[in-house]
């Protein structure tokens, strides 16, 4: 097992493409979405959540609202489930990008955590 390049953590959960580092899930998170990220200074930033492409505001750069967060930081059962519950009720609302049905896309800006929570909700949302 490869060690994390920025935490030192002995898991790797991305190799990543545009960085070109072997990343934990948490660093990955930080890295790519801003998520855990520290304060960008004294005034708010806003951002657009790349799932439900609501505008909101934080004190530090973003991809993801507060909302959509555990789609992409899911570990247990019992948080997969609610992610999955988020990505359907987007998919209910008609807010899901029509991008996020491509697998392999999902693969490449979100990672395996991630696309495996939309995949799921997409197939339960067909049956």
């Amino acid at each position: 097992m490869i060690a994390c390049e920025n935490c030192g953590k002995a898991e790797e959960y991305h190799s990543c493409e545009t960085c070109g580092k072997h990343l934990c899930s948490a660093c990955f998170n930080t890295v790519h979405f801003g998520i855990g990220a520290a304060r960008a200074g004294k005034s708010m930033v806003y951002n657009k959540c790349s799932f439900c492409s609501v505008v909101y505001a934080t004190n530090a750069k973003g991809a993801v609202c507060e909302k959509c967060e555990i789609i992409l930081t899911w570990q247990t059962s019992m948080n997969f489930l609610a992610a999955v519950n988020r990505v359907s009720e987007l998919l209910r609302k008609g807010q899901l990008d029509t991008k996020l049905r491509n697998e392999n896309y999902c693969k490449t800006n979100f990672g395996i955590h991630a696309t495996q929570v939309i995949m799921d909700a997409i197939d339960s949302s067909n049956l």
